[in-house]
């Protein structure tokens, strides 16, 4: 996440740029937050499919158990904080990815291997 703030691309944050990371941090608790129906902490299935609704995005529960597995570090079927902000930026930057291969924003898109490769491997957090 540093990467994404360091706007001058010198390899460290300064203030200005910590300030404003700090502030998206804070941004994505509320968020997390308002999800954690539990209060546990962390966030089960059932709750990352809310927020994916909420978000505008239709994807199966299914789905959500897949990013389950690939985020749940300590194999408890939940994911923490910073998973979730992980989570939710590499399914924005996917979609992004999509979205301009889709021109006609029909869901479905033609693509090579290679083309595929090249968006899951820009748009890798």
């Amino acid at each position: 996440m540093v990467g994404m703030f360091d706007t001058d691309k010198n390899g460290t944050i300064d203030f200005n740029e910590f300030s404003a990371l700090w502030k998206y941090i804070q941004e994505w608790k509320q968020c997390f937050d308002r999800f954690d129906k539990d209060r546990s902490g962390n966030i089960d299935a059932q709750e990352l499919h809310s927020a994916f609704v909420t978000f505008g995005y239709n994807l199966s529960m299914n789905f959500c158990q897949l990013i389950m597995r690939k985020f749940d570090r300590t194999d408890v079927h939940t994911i923490k904080f910073d998973d979730f902000i992980q989570c939710c930026v590499m399914l924005h930057s996917l979609t992004e990815s999509f979205k301009r291969k889709d021109t006609n924003r029909s869901g479905n898109i033609k693509i090579h291997y290679e083309e595929f490769l090249e968006m899951v491997l820009d748009t890798s957090v």
